[in-house]
């Protein structure tokens, strides 16, 4: 994990995320989330007939309104020989 760039900056874990057709990995990194705001983590369930659910993070204010992910400040590192789902679909 790189180091923080700013005393307030949160570290938010990669997950899968939903887009359109297809799951693709959403690398993590440093957030300076606004404030007030808070994040419900990304899931992972599985259902009795053995299907996987998995729900995106969803950032909310202090109203508990949904709101946008904050910007990511300095991304998770990816070593350079590995593949990742980013690299193979151009997200």
């Amino acid at each position: 994990m790189p180091p923080a760039p700013k005393p307030d900056a949160v570290w938010v874990d990669g997950h899968w995320a939903w887009r359109g057709r297809t799951y693709v990995w959403q690398r993590g990194g440093w957030v300076e989330p606004p404030e007030g705001a808070r994040v419900a983590p990304w899931r992972v369930r599985y259902l009795r007939d053995g299907t996987l659910m998995l729900a995106d993070e969803i950032w909310y204010d202090k109203s508990l309104r949904r709101i946008e992910r904050p910007p990511v400040l300095v991304p998770a590192y990816t070593p350079p020989n590995e593949l990742t789902p980013e690299s193979q679909h151009g997200f």
